[in-house]
């Protein structure tokens, strides 16, 4: 008497296995071509936008951030290269349409035990284009780096 699985549903369960590695995969070599980073001489700047909605609401509700399915926040820590969590930076940015209308940033700096990072809110069109430009080193001044972000954003 077999107890096991029939032989086609492990084969079939495999194949299922190997397809979500297979996308997973995929995704992520998709995201990892994303630069999310400029190197200073000293300090390392990370950036990522990411739709609001992925903040849970009790942490939304928490640091006063509003969740909308056509909003993204810009975030931004700056890191020594020495080691450590986000330390306080002097950030401006601003940001462009397709149209050229620009519009300045205006970012949260969140606190944490041992981190500092900022936010900035986005509103946005389905499937527009921004371009972000942005000035940001420590709070000192004493490195700066101005780069600038493209992305186009979806609604949730």
């Amino acid at each position: 008497m077999y107890l096991g699985k029939p032989p086609y549903t492990i084969l079939r369960t495999n194949n299922m296995r190997f397809l979500i590695i297979t996308i997973y995969f995929f995704c992520y070599l998709a995201n990892a071509q994303e630069n999310t980073s400029y190197e200073l001489e000293h300090h390392t700047i990370y950036y990522n936008v990411f739709n609001s909605t992925m903040i849970l609401p009790e942490i939304a509700q928490a640091n006063q951030l509003v969740r909308a399915k056509n909003q993204v926040y810009l975030n931004i820590a700056v890191v020594n290269k020495k080691g450590g969590y986000g330390i306080p930076a002097a950030i401006t940015a601003s940001y462009r349409n397709l149209m050229q209308q620009e519009f300045t940033l205006n970012f949260i700096e969140i606190k944490e035990a041992n981190a500092v990072y900022y936010l900035a809110p986005i509103r946005f069109n389905n499937e527009e284009v921004l371009h972000i430009d942005v000035q940001a080193g420590p709070a000192d001044q004493s490195e700066l780096a101005s780069f600038r972000i493209t992305k186009k954003l979806y609604k949730d």
